[in-house]
């Protein structure tokens, strides 16, 4: 986009992004207070709302009125209910509650990181103290525990890619490193009723993994490996690899290290997947999920960073797998880039 097809910054759009953290603290108030599952009890004013939740009356009525200001509930005469869609995506007891997510998207972890950013982008990295790839860093538990609809939307995407692939294969062993939530992994064993899932990553975020597998059906097709990525044995061969969200917590280099190590567990004709955010594929205005995602990468790892679809096209090509085919899905800023063996018999 060249200076004059951008469009014109004005006061009102500056001070909108200026302000946007204090929509977040409402919301994020509203969640832990679990004022949407009060309303659903019916609509009712701040005292009922307040005596529901055991918060102060006072503080109640402010925050409601916050919420409606930010159309989040419906007031009427003092009396508070819930708009459209809210009952769905806020109330804790829907299936399609989507509220654990400010757990992670307005966590402490990530408020206290970017509110620090000048000073990381002064000195080029973390604050002392700080660092994502450590086995007790609490952020991780956290996103692991309050999946997304974006989440399942991704596994979902990448069960589609393979399962026409992986249906004409018995017996597929398949290894999620760094899985998270591991609900990649475990969608695809729900597709590939004998499908084996390795998922490898520190003892408390498996723990939740564990959670989720028993919760999807899946359990005893699952074994869990805890430990380092770049350390822990990872036995196999493997028939697919994912690696999902995880090759931008490293630079280039050490990335690039990391997929020749899992290549290496990769059974012929294997597949190796690239789940996850890029930068650098579209201009930035397309992409600011990813850049955003870059500032955290920033402010809580040594040299981590976002890459782009081309990076990782070369950096399978120097772990040895051959055509990385890219797919993408309207609506989802992720993309799966899939490298295969080139000794398939």
């Amino acid at each position: 986009m060249t200076g004059a097809d951008a469009e014109r910054l004005t006061p009102q759009r500056l001070f909108e992004m200026m302000a946007a953290f204090k929509q977040t603290a409402v919301v994020r108030a509203a969640v832990e207070l679990k004022i949407f599952d009060a309303l659903a009890e019916g609509p009712a004013d701040a005292a009922v709302v307040a005596a529901r939740t055991g918060a102060d009356e006072r503080g109640t009525r402010l925050l409601l009125g916050a919420l409606a200001a930010l159309r989040l509930v419906d007031e009427c005469e003092g009396r508070y209910g819930l708009v459209p869609g809210a009952g769905e995506l806020l109330v804790t007891t829907s299936p399609g509650y989507c509220g654990g997510i400010a757990s992670v998207a307005a966590s402490t972890g990530e408020w206290e990181a970017l509110g620090r950013l000048a000073r990381t982008v002064r000195e080029g990295g973390p604050v002392p103290g700080v660092d994502a790839l450590a086995p007790d860093f609490p952020y991780w538990v956290d996103f692991a525990t309050h999946t997304t609809f974006g989440t399942v939307r991704a596994a979902e995407l990448l069960a589609d890619v393979l399962e026409p692939w992986a249906k004409e294969r018995t017996g597929l062993r398949v290894l999620d490193a760094g899985c998270g939530h591991g609900l990649t992994g475990y969608t695809l064993a729900r597709r590939l009723p004998d499908a084996r899932i390795t998922s490898q990553d520190w003892p408390t975020v498996l723990e939740v993994a564990d959670g989720h597998a028993r919760r999807l059906g899946v359990r005893d097709r699952v074994e869990l490996l805890p430990g380092d990525v770049f350390d822990v044995p990872l036995d196999g061969p493997y028939n697919v690899v994912v690696v999902g969200n995880l090759l931008f917590h490293f630079p280039p280099e050490r990335a690039a290290a990391l997929m020749k190590r899992l290549a290496g567990v990769l059974a012929p004709g294997g597949r190796l997947v690239v789940l996850g955010f890029t930068t650098g594929d579209r201009p930035p205005a397309d992409e600011p999920h990813a850049h955003l995602l870059g500032l955290l990468m920033l402010s809580w790892t040594a040299g981590g960073e976002l890459h782009s679809t081309e990076a990782h096209r070369a950096m399978l090509a120097e772990a040895g797998l051959t055509r990385a085919e890219l797919t993408t899905r309207p609506g989802l800023p992720l993309s799966v880039l899939v490298g295969s063996r080139a000794d398939e018999g």
